[in-house]
């Protein structure tokens, strides 16, 4: 079953509606999905991590591979400036010391993840110890990824500003330059999908 996307007009983002069966009710409550009274039905918004939903978006969310794997992977953060504000913030990103590049084949090293449209389940749990990296929904932007966003002025921060020239928080991370770089490491393999960039 396809993924149902709905607008409401009296709810300003779109929903995305579930397939639940009454026994797993209290369950996908729990991860917090809510419930539309007129359809009947269990839905989330688009601001939430499909991937901790996918048991319940059917057969076709199965079917597409992530394009990259790992089982050697970190969260790095590091500090910038908001684009907006220029308060100082943590950022993060995804490193992997190693991984496979599912669509060709190849294995990949030391390179990280950025513009994330996609993320497996164990990956999503994860990462919500660090709130203010989620999907972003707003106008100007790649919509649908994954980005960081100022804890003061809610701005969301371009994954190219952070990874993309020398100088960048991400760009070179093992010099960790502009400032120093902490990395926690994730637990088990992961699987997401978005576009990486190597050390140089």
């Amino acid at each position: 079953m396809k993924p149902i996307y709905i607008s409401s007009a009296s709810d300003s983002m779109e929903r995305i509606y579930l397939s639940v069966c009454p026994e797993e009710y209290p369950e996908v409550k729990a991860s917090g999905a809510c419930w539309d009274d007129a359809s009947k039905s269990w839905y989330i918004g688009q601001d939430m991590a499909p991937a901790m939903f996918s048991r319940w978006l059917g057969e076709e969310q199965d079917e597409a591979p992530f394009g990259i794997a790992s089982e050697e992977a970190f969260v790095a953060a590091a500090h910038s400036c908001c684009g907006r504000c220029r308060k100082d913030i943590e950022v993060i990103c995804i490193y992997c010391t190693s991984g496979m590049d599912t669509e060709i084949g190849d294995p990949i090293a030391k390179f990280t993840v950025s513009n994330i449209w996609a993320m497996d389940d164990a990956l999503a749990k994860m990462l919500q110890r660090w709130p203010n990296f989620r999907r972003e929904i707003g106008e100007g932007s790649e919509e649908g990824n994954f980005a960081n966003h100022c804890p003061h002025c809610g701005a969301m921060q371009e994954d190219y500003i952070l990874h993309s020239e020398p100088g960048d928080v991400f760009f070179n991370i093992a010099t960790g330059r502009p400032g120093p770089v902490e990395f926690t490491p994730l637990e088990g393999p992961i699987r997401l999908s978005g576009d990486y960039g190597f050390e140089v």
